[in-house]
C-alpha cells in the first residue's frame, strides 16, 4: 500500500510538471507604435556659427530612409540637393554648396525616416542652425483648405518670399520664378509650420508642385496665396484657400477607350465649337450613341462591341488647330472574356427618393448607358406598355401612372430583358414601389439671408454627401425657402458672388484676385416629415 501511494504521488507529480512544461507560442507582446527618437546630433541642434558641410543625426533604433531626396526639405532651399545616407542608426547629410552667411537654416524630414520593423514615421522634429552668430527663432503657422469644400489639402509646398526684397507692385503680376526664402509642406490636416524666421514681412504662397520643380508652371496645379504681406511677429494663424485657375485655352485632355464599347473625349473647356468626326465602316450590326456632358466638355461614345477592329478619329477646334489622330482599338477578345463581358447586367435606377415620388415629378427609369431597344412583347405581356423616352439619348424613360392623381402606392414590376443598351446589356427582374409624396411626408427649410453690401450671394442646399441639390441667388436681404425635401440631413453654404455670374469663380494668381469665399452655415439641418425649419436669425454670410 505504501509503495502504491508513493507511485501514485510520483505519477501525479510527473503529470503536474508535464502540464507545466507544455510549450506555448509566444504572443509577441504589444505592437511597437513609438516612432524613432533622436539621441545624438552633430553639430548640436540650434547651433550658431555653422561652417561645415556635414550633419549627423543618430536615432535610438535602426531606421530606414524613404525617398529622402524629395521628403527632406532645407529652408531656405538649396541650389544642389545634398547627399543623404543611412548607416545603421545614423542619418548623414552632406552639403554640396556653400551656405549663405548669417542665415538661419531649418531641416524638415517629412516622412523620410521610419523605424526598421514597424514603419513608424519620425515626425514633429525640426533641426535648426545658423551660419552666423544669431539664430532666428520666430515661427509662422497656418492651414491650407480647399476653397470650395473647406477640406484640408495635404502635401502642398508652402513658400515664403521676403516682402522687403520684392516690389509691392509686382508681387502678383510676375510668375513665381524667384527662389523662395523658406519652404515647408502641409500635413494631412492641411497645417504648416515655419521655424527659424526673422522678423520681416513675407509673401505666402502654396503650390501643388506636380512636377517637383518648385515653380508654378502647370495649369492644373492647385495654388493658394494671401493678398497681403504677413509678419511672424503678428502671431496670427493664417488660412489659405487652395484653388485651380481656369485655363481658357482649349485642348483635348483625354482621348481613350475607357472600356469595351465606350470611348471618352474630354476637353479643357466646353467644346461647343469642336467637331469630332468618327469614321466607322458600313456594318449593319454596328450602333453608336454620342452623349455630351451637361457642361459640354466631355463626350462619351457608346457603341456595339466586338464589331470594329479600328476607328479613325478627327478632332477640330478653334480653327487654329486641326488635330487628326488615327488609332487602332482592339475589340477582338477570347471567347472566355467575351462571355464574361456579356454576363454584365444593365443597372437600372430611378428618380425615387427612397420610395417617394416628389410632387409634380413623373416616375423616371435611369440607365447608365443609352437604351436602343425595348422588347415590347415582353413589356406588353406584363402590362407595362406606358414607357416613353424622356431624353434623346435613351438614358431615362418616363412611365405614366394610372390613374393620375392617386395617393396610393403603386408597384411597378418589370420582367427581365425588356430594355437593351447599345452595348447589348440588359437587366434582371425589377420591382419599384412608387409612393406619391404628400406634404406630411416632406419638410421645408426657410431662412432670411442678408448679402454683403453691393454683392450678391448664391445660397446652395447640399445633401449629407456635399452634393448641391438646389440654389438661390440673393442680392438683397430676403427670406428664401427650399421646399418639398425628403427627411434627412442637409447643409447650407453661400458663395460670395463678387463677379455676379451666379456660380463659384476660382481665383487667379497673376491677376491679383482670390477665389470667391464659400461660407458654410454654422449648423447642419435635420429635416423631418411635416415640419418646417424656419430659422429666426438673419444669416449674414461674409
Amino acid at each position: 500500500m505504501i509503495f502504491r501511494r508513493r507511485h501514485s504521488f510520483v505519477l501525479a507529480t510527473a503529470l503536474i510538471f508535464t502540464a507545466c512544461a507544455n510549450v506555448v507560442a509566444p504572443t509577441g507582446g504589444p505592437k511597437d507604435s513609438t516612432p524613432p527618437k533622436v539621441v545624438g546630433v552633430q553639430p548640436e541642434n540650434h547651433a550658431t556659427g555653422f561652417t561645415g558641410n556635414r550633419i549627423e543625426i543618430t536615432f535610438d533604433e535602426y531606421v530606414t530612409l524613404n525617398n529622402a531626396s524629395q521628403q527632406v526639405l532645407f529652408s531656405p532651399p538649396l541650389a544642389n540637393k545634398p547627399d543623404i545616407k543611412l548607416s545603421n542608426r545614423t542619418v548623414t547629410i552632406k552639403l554640396k554648396e556653400e551656405l549663405k552667411a548669417n542665415t538661419t537654416y531649418t531641416i524638415d524630414f517629412g516622412e523620410a525616416v521610419k523605424d526598421l520593423h514597424e514603419g513608424n514615421t519620425f515626425q514633429n522634429y525640426t533641426y535648426t542652425f545658423s551660419t552666423g552668430e544669431v539664430l532666428d527663432t520666430l515661427t509662422l503657422t497656418g492651414t491650407v483648405l480647399d476653397a470650395v469644400t473647406k477640406k484640408p489639402v495635404d502635401k502642398l509646398l508652402v513658400s515664403l518670399y521676403r516682402g522687403d526684397t520684392i516690389p509691392d507692385d509686382s508681387l502678383f503680376l510676375r510668375p513665381c520664378r524667384q527662389t523662395p526664402d523658406h519652404i515647408t509642406r502641409t500635413d494631412k490636416e492641411g497645417r504648416f509650420l515655419f521655424h527659424g524666421l526673422p522678423d520681416v514681412p513675407f509673401l505666402v504662397f502654396a503650390l501643388e508642385d506636380m512636377n517637383s520643380n518648385r515653380y508654378y508652371d502647370l495649369p492644373n496645379e492647385q495654388v493658394a496665396f494671401i493678398d497681403t504681406l504677413v509678419c511672424p511677429s503678428d502671431s496670427a494663424k493664417l488660412a489659405l484657400m487652395a484653388f485651380t485657375e481656369v485655363d481658357t485655352t482649349q485642348m483635348v485632355l483625354e482621348n481613350k477607350l475607357v472600356e469595351e464599347g465606350l470611348l471618352r473625349f474630354a476637353f479643357r473647356q466646353p467644346a461647343d465649337s469642336v467637331s469630332i468626326d468618327l469614321s466607322w465602316p458600313e456594318v449593319d450590326s454596328f450602333q453608336m450613341v454620342q452623349v455630351w456632358s451637361a457642361n459640354h466638355d466631355t463626350l462619351r461614345c457608346w457603341f456595339t462591341p466586338n464589331v470594329l477592329d479600328s476607328l479613325k478619329v478627327k478632332i477640330q477646334y478653334d480653327t487654329l488647330f486641326d488635330i487628326e489622330k488615327s488609332f487602332s482599338l482592339q475589340f477582338k477578345e477570347t471567347q472566355q472574356r467575351r462571355r464574361r463581358s456579356d454576363a454584365k447586367t444593365l443597372k437600372v435606377g430611378s428618380n425615387l427618393q427612397g420610395k417617394l415620388l416628389l410632387p409634380g415629378d413623373d416616375f423616371l427609369l435611369q440607365f447608365p448607358e443609352p437604351v436602343t431597344y425595348i422588347n415590347k412583347g415582353a413589356a406588353s405581356e406584363n402590362g407595362q406598355s406606358r414607357f416613353e423616352p424622356a431624353d434623346p439619348y435613351g438614358m431615362t424613360f418616363r412611365w405614366h401612372r394610372e390613374p393620375e392623381g392617386t395617393t396610393q402606392p403603386d408597384t411597378l414590376a418589370i420582367s427581365d430583358s425588356v430594355f437593351f443598351s447599345v452595348r447589348g446589356r440588359t437587366h434582371d427582374t425589377l420591382t419599384f414601389i412608387i409612393q406619391p409624396a404628400q406634404p406630411s411626408d416632406l419638410g421645408n427649410i426657410f431662412i432670411k439671408v442678408s448679402p454683403p453690401d453691393a454683392t450678391q450671394v448664391v445660397v446652395q442646399l447640399l445633401d449629407n454627401k456635399d452634393h448641391v441639390l438646389d440654389q438661390r441667388v440673393v442680392d438683397t436681404t430676403q427670406r428664401i425657402g427650399f421646399t418639398q425635401l425628403v427627411p434627412g440631413k442637409y447643409k447650407l453654404q453661400a458663395i460670395i458672388d463678387a463677379d455676379r455670374n451666379g456660380r463659384w469663380s476660382p481665383g487667379n494668381y497673376h491677376r491679383r484676385f482670390l477665389p470667391e469665399p464659400v461660407v458654410p452655415f454654422k449648423n447642419d439641418l435635420d429635416v423631418k416629415a411635416a415640419w418646417d425649419i424656419d430659422l429666426d436669425e438673419t444669416w449674414e454670410p461674409r
